[in-house]
């Protein structure tokens, strides 16, 4: 028999009730950035593709309405998946992680934060 103890857990994969504020520690914050690296970066990839797309119909009204449409469905998800880890989205590849001393601040692609 198999028992799971406290120390076992890891606290990132997780998912953080949208009701209930995480504060995250230095090193949680740094842990959590290469989830938030891979979110965005597909979401990214995935609105420029949409972009480029609304470029080439973009005398076509019901093609451009739907491909908006998309864009906003990729933001709502991204920011939803941002939320769900414990981080407030800012705007689309920026997000805000509440530490102990104050609000880390994290922008695709850097691979650092910063402390506000």
């Amino acid at each position: 028999m198999t028992t799971t103890h406290d120390h076992d857990i890891q606290p990132l994969r997780t998912l953080t009730r949208l009701s209930e504020p995480r504060v995250f520690t230095h090193e949680e914050a740094l842990e959590l950035m290469p989830l938030l690296m891979v979110i965005t970066a597909r979401t990214k990839k995935e609105i420029n593709n949409f972009n480029a797309q609304l470029a080439y119909f973009k005398n076509r009204q019901d093609k451009t309405t739907e491909l908006q449409d998309r864009i906003n469905g990729s933001m709502q998800t991204w920011s939803e998946k941002i939320r769900r880890l414990g981080a407030i989205p800012v705007s689309l590849c920026k997000v805000k992680i509440p530490g102990e001393n104050g609000q880390y601040y994290w922008e695709y692609p850097e691979a650092k934060l910063y402390l506000h």
